[in-house]
């Protein structure tokens, strides 16, 4: 019925375009969130492949980010260049979109554990080759070292459980799961430890700001949607299949995310640099998903899941508008870049409308993922009150300053009138805004 309804809006309508594309796009969405609600358990297409509905969920936040980054991005091809390397840039950008596809619906381990590291590789050469200063070097080897050595005890203890069980099939582990000693106490912590440095947790989040900043726009993009999703999804997915249980290091790693999670929301307010404080929240807002998930209850499990999608949609558009910004400017400061309203008073309502829902205004699905992972972490213990309330307060201080900061003010003179919206920055947001404030409607599709 949504497919229906959608494409007979857009034909109703002459010469809508951008509602054409609209149409088609919350078609494709419709029937994933059919699929998605069918099913309820892990199913089993072949001994490569296995989904349930978290699975597609992230496979369709895959679909969608990659699309918005190639739109967003547009300006860095040269259609004139037919044989340079600029159109180079979306087959890595396919590339790395197919890597994770199979990585959400890997149905053993060996190969979830082989494409969780391959798409570090064209995510490097995306930062390397299309990055925009010299220290892009720099942020591309953070990021293999850092991911690098944090999978490392991953993968040695994953073929421990191997030469012990002789399979490494999710399903098959799941029916086995609760008699292994490999989840105690430390042990527990390498194991997940390449999910924490992935997501990241802070205190290893060094690579993350360094490695937005370097980025491209479509490497940015994808990093905040899709990359920082595989150590989620992988958390998640390990903690399904064996059953893992509540211990005191655990509890210390939900203590230092949230805390820091809380220290990074102090880090935004004194970043100048607008891709470094859009960085930042992220680590803030994977804390609250990763307390969601380490929480071990079915509600803040679903609710961390649906945090990391809606995560997954927002920040991408926050790093289309920061670039859209320095189409204008030509700087990333929010010191150049104020007064953005008086000149171009439609782009500022995308900027009120993406960091009303960054901060988790209601109906959105941010509001509703943030509420759950709040009281399941309260319901778990109720100290953790005072690192939610302080992350929420600086949440909601961080957002109201990139807003006022960038729209208000004296309008500088790097910023120059202009009179129409690119529609490439039209396509990529509303895409993110209806599904954000609209996905309230189909909630249990998203809390899976």
């Amino acid at each position: 019925m949504g497919t229906v309804i959608s494409c007979f809006a857009a034909y109703c309508i002459p010469n809508s375009g951008i509602l054409m594309s609209v149409a088609w796009g919350f078609s494709g969405v419709f029937i994933v969130l059919d699929l998605i609600g069918l099913s309820w358990f892990y199913c089993m297409v072949s001994g490569w492949i296995g989904f349930d509905g978290v699975s597609l969920l992230m496979a369709m936040l895959v679909i969608l980010v990659p699309m918005m980054s190639l739109v967003s991005s547009v300006s860095d091809y040269k259609l004139s260049d037919i044989g340079g390397s600029s159109k180079d840039m979306g087959e890595v950008v396919y590339l790395i979109s197919l890597v994770c596809i199979i990585f959400f619906l890997a149905s053993n381990w060996m190969d979830f554990y082989f494409f969780f590291e391959f798409s570090l590789l064209p995510t490097f050469w995306l930062i390397l080759k299309w990055g925009y200063q010299p220290e892009r070097l720099q942020a591309g080897v953070l990021m293999l070292m850092y991911t690098v050595c944090g999978s490392l005890p991953l993968l040695i203890i994953i073929l421990l459980i191997w030469n012990e069980s002789f399979t490494d099939s999710f399903l098959l582990m799941k029916l086995m799961s609760g008699n292994w000693e490999y989840f105690q106490s430390w042990t527990c912590v390498l194991m997940i430890l390449g999910f924490l440095v992935k997501l990241p947790v802070y205190l290893v989040h060094g690579w993350l700001p360094k490695a937005h900043v370097e980025a491209p726009l479509s490497g940015s993009m994808i990093l905040a949607g899709i990359l920082l999703k595989l150590g989620g999804y992988g958390l998640f997915r390990f903690v399904w299949v064996f059953e893992m249980k509540m211990s005191g290091m655990l509890m210390f790693i939900m203590v230092i995310s949230l805390w820091g999670g809380f220290v990074s929301g102090l880090y935004c307010l004194a970043q100048s640099d607008l891709k470094a404080l859009i960085a930042y929240s992220s680590i803030s807002h994977m804390a609250l998903g990763l307390g969601g998930v380490l929480s071990f209850y079915e509600c803040g499990k679903m609710a961390g899941m649906c945090l990391f999608f809606a995560h997954g949609l927002c920040s991408p558009a926050l790093f289309s508008l920061a670039a859209s910004v320095y189409d204008w400017s030509h700087s990333r400061s929010v010191l150049l870049s104020k007064g953005i309203l008086r000149v171009f008073p439609l782009f500022s309502v995308f900027w009120f409308l993406m960091c009303i829902i960054n901060m988790g205004i209601p109906p959105s699905l941010n509001f509703f993922s943030e509420v759950f992972c709040a009281g399941s972490l309260v319901y778990l213990s109720v100290f953790f009150m005072v690192p939610l309330v302080l992350m929420c307060l600086f949440t909601g201080v961080y957002c109201m300053f990139l807003y006022s900061v960038v729209n208000h003010g004296t309008c500088s003179e790097m910023v120059k009138p202009v009179f129409s919206l690119s529609e490439r920055y039209l396509y990529t947001l509303v895409y993110s805004l209806g599904i954000l404030m609209g996905g309230f409607m189909f909630l249990s599709c998203f809390m899976m």
